[in-house]
Parts: C-alpha cells; sequence; structure tokens
C-alpha cells in the first residue's frame, strides 16, 4: 500500500457518501386526471453506471480498512486510523496522541520504508 493509495482515502469516501446519497430529479408527465400535466420525480440514481462506481468505490476502501486493520505496529495504525479513516488533521493527531506533528511524521515516513 502507498501514502498516495491512503492519501484518497477521504476521496473515496466522499464520493461514495455523495453516489449514494444524492437526489436526482427527472420529470414525466401524468394523464391521471384526463389532462397531461408535469410532476417531478426523485429519487437516488440506481443506474448501471453508477452501481458500478458505488461496487468500486467500496471495494477500494475495503482494501484500505483491510490493509489499516492488518498493521500490527499499534502506533502506525493509530495514526493512519485517525488521519485517514477518520478525517482528522495532522495537528489533530498530534493532539490526540500526545506527540508532535514531527514526530508523527518521522515514525510513518519509518514504518513504510
Amino acid at each position: 500500500m502507498t501514502h498516495n493509495e491512503l492519501s484518497n482515502y477521504h476521496d473515496l469516501s466522499v464520493r461514495l457518501h455523495t453516489l449514494q446519497t444524492e437526489i436526482v430529479g427527472d420529470t414525466a408527465k401524468d394523464y391521471s386526471s384526463g389532462f397531461p400535466h408535469s410532476i417531478m420525480l426523485r429519487g437516488i440514481a440506481c443506474d448501471d453506471k453508477t452501481q458500478q462506481e458505488v461496487k468500486l468505490l467500496h471495494e477500494k476502501l475495503n482494501a484500505l480498512d483491510a490493509y489499516i486493520d492488518g498493521i500490527t505496529d499499534v502506533r502506525a495504525r493509530t495514526l493512519l486510523d485517525l488521519h485517514y479513516r477518520k478525517g482528522r488533521s495532522w495537528a489533530r493527531v498530534a493532539s490526540d496522541t500526545g506527540k508532535s506533528m514531527d514526530a508523527n511524521r518521522v515514525y510513518l515516513q519509518r514504518f513504510f520504508k
């Protein structure tokens, strides 16, 4: 797993959430009253392209989650979890862990080597 792949975690999560919650709309003609009038239809997109993208995003996120969960180094796993999965800034991670941002950065650089 590379740093680049991990850094995409937040963007993948945001895109997945958007696809699963974004309301799309369309119009149609309603003839139930005998006269045509336009109605607005709203719902979540469920076309094949959207569903395929949702599936791909789930697979990528699951792979990243499995990688982070499989790390046996507790400190590295905690740092990656807080920053990538929980979306906390490196400054907030430093505050939460009681270590400086530089100490955490150096630790992860050594971990990935």
